[in-house]
C-alpha cells in the first residue's frame, strides 16, 4: 500500500471536509463553523463564499432535518449505517461540490422527487415566487420546517439540483442529493455588464 501516493490522490481532489455518522445538533454547529474557516482559507471571491456558505448549511441542516432512522429488520442496514448520514464536500477548479446521503423511507420518495422536479423546473423568477408562496403559507411540518430548504439552495446556487434514489430493500432506499456553487461568479457577472 503506497500511502504517500493515497495522499497525495485525496490532497489533488481537494475534499474540504468528509462525514460519516449520526447528524447531531452540536454536529451541524461544528461542521458549518468548519466549512466556514475552510471556505475562507480557499475562496477570495466574497460572493463565492456566501453562496458556498449558504447552500452548504441548507444542505446541512436539511441532513439533519430530515434524517429518518431506519429499522431495518431484514438486516440489509447495520445499525451504525441506520443512523448515519453522508456528506463530503469538495473544491474543483470551477465549483465546489456537496453531496450528502441518508436512508429514507421508500414512501417518501415520490413526495420528495415531485418536489425537486418542480424546483428544477423553475428559473429564477419562478423559485423567488416558490419561495415566497411557501413562506407565507406554508405550514411547518413536525420537524419544524417548512419545506424551505430545498428552494432556497436552487436560488443560492442558481444550479439544478441533482438527486438519486438507490433502492436497498422494499422498505429503504438511500438518497443523494448534490449541488454545485460555481466559482467564477464575479467574473460571469463582470462580463455580463
Amino acid at each position: 500500500m503506497d500511502l504517500l501516493k493515497r495522499y497525495k490522490n485525496i490532497y489533488d481532489t481537494n475534499i474540504i471536509l468528509m462525514y460519516k455518522g449520526e447528524v447531531t445538533f452540536d454536529l451541524v454547529t461544528s461542521i458549518i463553523e468548519t466549512l466556514d474557516g475552510r471556505i475562507t482559507e480557499l475562496e477570495t471571491d466574497r460572493l463565492v463564499k456566501k453562496k458556498f456558505y449558504g447552500a452548504a448549511t441548507e444542505c446541512i441542516q436539511n441532513l439533519y432535518h430530515h434524517m429518518d432512522e431506519v429499522a431495518d429488520e431484514t438486516n440489509q442496514i447495520d445499525t451504525y449505517d441506520s443512523k448515519s448520514g453522508l456528506l463530503l464536500v469538495t473544491a474543483r477548479k470551477k465549483f465546489y461540490n456537496i453531496m450528502t446521503g441518508n436512508f429514507i423511507p421508500n414512501s417518501k420518495i415520490n413526495v420528495i422527487q415531485s418536489k425537486l422536479d418542480s424546483i428544477n423546473a423553475l428559473d429564477k423568477d419562478g423559485l423567488k415566487k416558490l419561495y415566497k408562496e411557501i413562506l407565507y403559507n406554508g405550514e411547518f411540518s413536525d420537524k419544524g420546517t417548512a419545506g424551505l430548504g430545498f428552494v432556497e439552495i436552487a436560488r443560492k446556487t442558481g444550479q439544478k439540483l441533482t438527486y438519486e434514489f438507490h433502492q436497498v430493500n422494499d422498505e429503504y432506499s438511500y438518497f443523494t442529493f448534490q449541488i454545485r456553487v460555481p466559482r467564477e461568479i464575479e467574473k460571469k457577472l463582470a462580463e455580463a455588464s
